[in-house]
């Protein structure tokens, strides 16, 4: 089923049978061996397949209102449907669920309540039904509990869940062929404490098809050796991105598009990225903050389109109204903070950020002439192109403004910055 046909669709509720087993639950019948990853193979339905007998055992567990707890073992499983109130309990990096192929490996259209804890997704690279769908793929789940899952090999997206609220913690995630985590429309999702490594579409994306508050949380989590965006904030306003660790990122690591509005990026560490943070600007007035983040090692200079075309080597790039405060930027050959971009700038102040060996230290538009900016109290080291200069978009507009002064610009006030 096409995901987004589904989105806006009407969705067919599979019937549940309505007799449990009693007593505890388990799955002995599906014991396994261990077995080593397995090599991409063509989508075949296999003899040794289990799927039929892990339905039928989650369906069971589901109207007891038991936890179905999964032995240690390789079990080869596709189209597992979970209903509402599927508790599934594995042994964590020893109960492996492979994709055998032909459509998906576990998902729900329906369910209000799930959780799942300590399982292994293996998709050994075969192909989903959807491009949009991931080896999880779980929508308008009111409350998911997910924890300690390893998801490996997804031909898709690795987890993609559709209006879900809940959380998301402690899962390692790699070898997607598109993002990591992908959340689209978003209750409050908290997504924590999870690591995702060498996903082609990127880390984490949170996207809206119509623009308005996620409400999500995006912390703690560590992203390493991506493609495309680290983590991604696509029309999702009101998003906090904490405390999470990026590295050899191919693209940006932090981007927020313009009707992504009222982002806190804060207490971030990056290192290697063409770009290090990107709030884009809009026609929104909400705050924005990027507080005590640490960018390092940022590499390139030329145009990144999913940046809005922003040139890359810059630690720092924002448009939006708020505050920029407490940063330390290490290592960008272009500019170690970016603000604004042509007449596209908020009200910003920016202060108390160190920059050290960085092209130039802090670029500002001077085609924004309305909006009061202020930069003021900044530490910047070896910086040869200037301390802080004019910019019409990509271009230099002036010289260093920590020299010549801020007198023919009315709406910016430069004073104070610590040049060495």
């Amino acid at each position: 089923m096409n995901r987004r046909a589904f989105l806006f669709g009407t969705i067919t509720c599979l019937a549940m049978p309505a007799v449990a087993r009693s007593g505890t639950l388990g799955l002995s019948e599906l014991r396994g061996s261990l077995m080593m990853v397995p090599e991409a193979r063509p989508v075949t339905r296999r003899t040794g397949d289990r799927s039929l007998e892990l339905q039928a055992a989650i369906n069971r567990a589901a109207v007891a209102g038991r936890p179905l707890h999964i032995p240690a073992g390789r079990y080869e499983v596709s189209n597992i449907r979970l209903p509402d109130r599927a508790r599934l309990v594995g042994v964590p990096g020893e109960t492996r669920l492979v994709y055998s192929g032909g459509g998906r490996l576990l998902y729900s259209e329906d369910a209000r309540t799930l959780s799942l804890d300590g399982l292994t997704l293996d998709g050994a690279n075969r192909v989903l039904a959807d491009e949009d769908d991931g080896l999880l793929s779980l929508a308008f789940v009111e409350d998911l509990d997910v924890a300690r899952l390893a998801v490996r090999g997804s031909a898709g997206h690795g987890i993609a869940l559709t209006r879900v609220a809940g959380s998301l913690r402690d899962c390692r995630v790699s070898g997607a062929a598109g993002a990591g985590i992908l959340s689209t429309e978003g209750r409050a999702l908290a997504i924590a404490g999870n690591t995702v490594a060498d996903c082609l579409g990127g880390g984490i994306h949170l996207r809206r098809w119509t623009a308005g508050d996620d409400g999500s949380t995006v912390r703690d989590n560590r992203v390493d050796q991506v493609g495309g965006v680290g983590i991604r904030l696509s029309s999702a306003g009101n998003v906090r991105i904490s405390g999470n660790d990026l590295h050899a990122i191919e693209g940006p690591a932090i981007v927020a598009d313009a009707a992504s509005v009222g982002a806190s990026v804060s207490g971030n560490t990056i290192d290697s990225a063409t770009l290090g943070i990107v709030l884009l600007g809009g026609t929104s007035d909400r705050l924005s903050l990027v507080e005590g983040n640490i960018v390092r090692n940022l590499v390139g200079e030329t145009l990144v389109g999913v940046a809005g075309g922003r040139p890359s080597g810059v630690g720092i790039h924002v448009e939006t109204h708020g505050s920029v405060t407490g940063n330390v930027v290490e290592a960008a050959p272009h500019l170690g903070l970016s603000l604004g971009w042509g007449a596209t700038l908020g009200n910003v102040v920016a202060s108390g950020n160190v920059i050290r060996r960085a092209g130039t230290g802090i670029g500002v538009s001077v085609l924004a002439l309305e909006q009061a900016t202020v930069i003021t109290g900044n530490l910047l080291v070896d910086v040869p192109g200037g301390a802080v200069r004019g910019m019409r978009f990509a271009e230099f507009a002036t010289d260093d403004l920590t020299r010549v002064g801020a007198a023919a610009l009315p709406g910016l006030t430069v004073g104070d910055n610590r040049v060495a």
